[in-house]
């Protein structure tokens, strides 16, 4: 029983510290729940990672991020500050974000 519950705290631990470590998270249901996906660059098209119109909430850790319900950012986009967003049904977006992009671009830096 003590070794469940001490991979248990682990598991949570992982996963809090990937969540952590994503500017963007897409959860597949309301209120932070189901499959998460979380997000570090600008993606065209979710469905390269099976999460296609599938986000019902989302946790912006850092930067204002553009979801957008069509590919290549087109279609209806809402701009989203840094925050916690239980339902994206108020935006019209429950289950109908196909790409996300930060609203503005971040540099790579020089590479020699």
């Amino acid at each position: 029983m003590k070794q469940k519950f001490v991979s248990c705290l682990i598991a949570a631990g992982v996963f809090a510290s990937v969540a952590g470590a994503a500017d963007l998270v897409l959860f597949a249901e309301g209120d932070f729940q189901g499959r998460p996906v979380n997000v570090v660059i600008d993606m065209r098209q979710l469905a390269s990672l099976n999460f296609n119109d599938r986000a019902s909430s989302v946790v912006i850790e850092k930067d204002a991020w553009v979801l957008c319900t069509g590919e290549d950012f087109s279609g209806t986009c809402v701009t989203l500050e840094p925050g916690r967003y239980s339902s994206l049904k108020e935006l019209g977006l429950d289950d109908g974000v196909t790409s996300v992009r930060r609203r503005d671009q971040v540099s790579l830096g020089v590479f020699n």
